[in-house]
């Protein structure tokens, strides 16, 4: 009976005599096998390395322990949003097909990485499902390291392929006055929430009124589990003290009950398209936010304290917006040169 084995690595050699020979590996990087190719003992050799092979030690069953612990779903994994779960288990499908069974071990060195990057390349005609997967891929290492199984991650230093910043995507003046203007209650309630806190849509919709003091706005971040307690803007106070708390939640729809994302994102679009407001969206209030109190003079680590965000988050954000660190200090080389100069004038 003919058996296919699949997984064979061979590596094609010269001899000292001028030859060549062909040595046959169980796997790349696996043990080599010695028995005669095409013979019943060359296969009863391969699966029999394949049977001592260590599946704790694979890409496959790290993924299953960042996912699962003793047979339930693990606490970091339950920690993550579910529309990252989500995303990592789409990805996980796909990382198992191309390293599922590759050795923790020898995902430590140069080999791996460079595997890695031709294969993050080999989606390069869809750069955000590439960068995606290398997300999910440096996750999942990451956890590893953490965990103590791995120590590098192989991911680290691959640049991404999408270059979707929204570094040019922040609200104007304008807009906001505009939406504050136009928006309907059910729309300028949420957005308000947004822009006076920074905080992100799926958090926002979920506030109850139990989260209000009348003074602050309690949230509990869905990515991450971060708790936050925010003061509200006298603005912001004034539109949730004159709401109705009849309901148990903040934001409703126009008919009185609590939205659905899907809900959210088709009102929103259409009230953006209505009111003729382009290249933002709800997110981009949450850059707005930051971006708006970096320019007040607040520090990066109270911004941070408020956002949610770490403090690296907030200077890459600051960044994108070309309002990083060192821009900030170089402009401040020019307004003293500036000063100089029309006190030597004077």
């Amino acid at each position: 009976m003919i058996v296919k084995l699949h997984g064979i690595h061979k590596v094609r050699a010269k001899l000292a005599s001028g030859g060549t020979v062909t040595y046959h590996y169980a796997w790349r990087g696996g043990p080599r096998i010695l028995s005669k190719p095409g013979t019943e003992a060359y296969a009863a050799e391969f699966l029999r390395h394949k049977e001592q092979a260590k599946p704790r030690d694979t890409v496959a069953t790290l993924i299953d322990a960042y996912m699962t612990f003793e047979g339930r779903p693990n606490t970091d994994w339950l920690a993550l949003a579910e529309t990252t779960r989500r995303d990592h288990e789409y990805a996980f499908g796909i990382i198992r097909k191309q390293f599922g069974d590759y050795p923790l071990r020898l995902a430590q060195g140069s080999d791996m990485k460079q595997e890695v990057r031709r294969w993050h390349r080999s989606f390069a005609t869809n750069p955000r499902k590439a960068d995606k997967l290398m997300f999910s891929l440096s996750r999942l290492f990451s956890y590893g390291i953490e965990q103590g199984l791995v120590k590098e991650n192989p991911c680290t230093g691959i640049p991404r392929l999408y270059d979707g910043s929204r570094r040019d995507f922040l609200w104007t003046d304008e807009q906001v006055a505009l939406f504050r203007a136009e928006a309907p209650p059910h729309l300028l309630l949420p957005f308000e929430i947004a822009v006076n806190t920074g905080q992100r849509q799926g958090d926002i919709l979920a506030l109850a009124w139990n989260a209000y003091d009348g003074e602050y706005l309690r949230f509990h971040q869905s990515k991450g589990g971060v708790r936050l307690k925010v003061k509200v803007a006298a603005g912001l106070k004034v539109a949730l003290d004159g709401m109705p708390r009849d309901h148990l939640r903040i934001c409703l729809n126009s008919r009185g009950r609590p939205w659905t994302k899907d809900g959210f994102k088709t009102s929103w679009g259409k009230e953006l398209d209505r009111l003729g407001i382009e290249d933002v969206t709800f997110h981009d209030l949450r850059g707005t936010f930051i971006t708006a109190r970096r320019m007040e003079g607040s520090s990066i680590e109270d911004i941070a304290l408020i956002s949610g965000h770490s403090v690296s988050e907030i200077r890459r954000v600051l960044e994108k917006h070309y309002l990083s660190p060192k821009q900030e200090a170089s402009d401040k080389v020019i307004r003293r040169m500036d000063r100089t100069q029309r006190k030597r004038k004077a």
